[in-house]
């Protein structure tokens, strides 16, 4: 191989080398941007799961007052009309109270 096919060679190797370290660095950033994305993503649903449980907590004590002023599960559903029904309410009923409550 005379001295200028190897130059070629060398030129080539390095080009292909350069892309190659550049599809990595690309491939990398993406990972990142990706894990990013998903730490957000559980972010918001811890949130959204920890929103959930408050108001879950604060429909157990309305239900429960209701319920120690002698009214029933179904008497609750029907006064909220239609949006809990008996078994949801029953469910909020049986939540264990929050220290606070």
């Amino acid at each position: 191989m005379g001295r200028s096919q190897q130059n070629l060679r060398q030129e080539a190797r390095r080009r292909v080398n350069e892309a190659s370290l550049a599809r990595q660095r690309e491939r990398e950033a993406r990972e990142r941007r990706i894990r990013d994305h998903a730490v957000g993503l559980l972010t918001v649903v811890a949130g959204r799961d920890a929103a959930v449980a408050r108001a879950d907590q604060a429909a157990g004590v309305a239900v429960r007052a209701m319920l120690a002023e002698g009214a029933t599960t179904a008497d609750v559903a029907e006064l909220c009309g239609g949006v809990l029904d008996v078994r949801e309410i029953a469910r909020l009923a049986r939540l264990v109270p929050t220290v606070g409550e």
